[in-house]
């Protein structure tokens, strides 16, 4: 019995993962939407290439065809687009880049969209893709709602349209595991909030402790890395609902809260410059944050930016780098300035921990960007 076809629009590392979980239950097709250029993948392709990072490094000659072939051939398409837009048009570009694909839509595909939604925000995709089709959901188009966290190639939560839809994702190892789409848009925006409000509250605690010079008896360990990731999931909750809900207000809130994070880091940065007494030419700063240029969201990586460009206005030399590169050290560390070292997630901190283990005669100060903004 041949298998069902399958195809991933959109190359990034949630879709390739996805992939390698599909590829021994399918034939698995990846859509790069840039190039509109699309490659067939297979288990030992996927096993000499683990990674979509790694793939694209080693720049592999390939065996590409068009992307509307592919997707005219593809039964089950899975809409994992890569999104870069600046934060205030990333839901703008979500929706431009489901409008382009809609275009090559055939009757009877299932679309399976892996970008979170907030309450409602499916029904509008839905009419999108009736309006620019001529189709209609559940007659002759179906539609899934399977939302991918960050970095995670298995879905939160699993929802059709309407029961019959199931069959092809059901042969693929897919159940859907809600009531219908808008439970599952309640589900995830339940777990997002519940995921995110807690760190945003000891954020502005921990602000408001700095400002007052007092120490909080208790300071979280979770990293800006953890925190930062559902920015995109919190502004479709905030967009989809009513102005005025409740659900829109937390979103919106936790949002500011974790844009102005930006602004918290770069002046405790500077707080550390003026209370060593550091002069910006004898001064490096090293953004140190693992981030996947191709996952779905960008979110990580403008902020990441965006710190760098407001840390250049007081020390010209600024870096964003794994933390990886500090194990060598004459790399990443500068033997000659004080560096001042700003750790993003918990795996660059132990590879921080390790490198100033190893270079004990570099000047550096360390500060952990976690809800407190600690200093070790």
């Amino acid at each position: 019995m041949p298998k069902i076809r399958v195809a991933m629009y959109g190359m990034t590392s949630e879709g390739y993962r996805l992939a390698a979980d599909l590829v021994d239950r399918a034939q698995v097709t990846i859509v790069d939407e840039t190039l509109q250029m699309a490659m067939g993948v297979d288990s030992a392709f996927l096993r000499k290439n683990p990674s979509l990072a790694q793939l694209m490094s080693e720049e592999p000659l390939l065996a590409l065809k068009p992307m509307e072939q592919a997707l005219s051939e593809a039964q089950v398409v899975f809409f994992t687009p890569k999104l870069r837009r600046p934060s205030d048009e990333v839901l703008i570009e979500a929706g431009s880049k489901l409008r382009d694909l809609s275009r090559y839509l055939t009757k009877g595909v299932t679309v399976a969209n892996t970008l979170p939604a907030g309450p409602g925000g499916n029904a509008e995709n839905i009419m999108l893709l009736e309006k620019q089709t001529g189709l209609s959901i559940a007659k002759s188009l179906n539609y899934a709602y399977m939302p991918l966290r960050p970095r995670d190639p298995k879905p939160a939560v699993v929802s059709t349209a309407v029961a019959q839809e199931a069959t092809s994702l059901r042969e693929i190892g897919f159940t859907a595991n809600s009531q219908n789409i808008f439970s599952a848009e309640l589900e995830y925006a339940a777990a997002v909030i519940e995921a995110t409000i807690g760190a945003v509250t000891e954020v502005e605690l921990a602000r408001r402790a700095r400002e007052g010079r007092v120490a909080l008896s208790k300071s979280s360990e979770t990293y800006v890395d953890e925190f930062a990731k559902y920015l995109y999931d919190l502004k479709a909750i905030q967009a989809s609902d009513e102005t005025g809900e409740s659900i829109s207000y937390l979103a919106g809130a936790t949002i500011k809260s974790l844009e102005n994070y930006v602004r918290y880091i770069v002046d405790e940065t500077r707080e550390v410059l003026k209370e060593k007494e550091l002069k910006a030419s004898r001064t490096k700063i090293s953004l140190t944050w693992t981030l996947d240029k191709y996952e779905m969201r960008g979110e990580r990586i403008q902020m990441a930016e965006n710190v760098q460009q407001r840390l250049k206005d007081y020390v010209t030399d600024v870096e964003v780098f794994p933390g990886s590169r500090m194990k060598g050290g004459s790399e990443a560390l500068d033997p000659l300035k004080h560096n001042v070292v700003i750790v993003c997630s918990k795996e660059d901190g132990e590879s921080v921990k390790l490198a100033r283990k190893a270079h004990r005669n570099v000047e550096m100060t360390v500060l952990l960007a976690v809800p407190g903004l600690r200093r070790e």
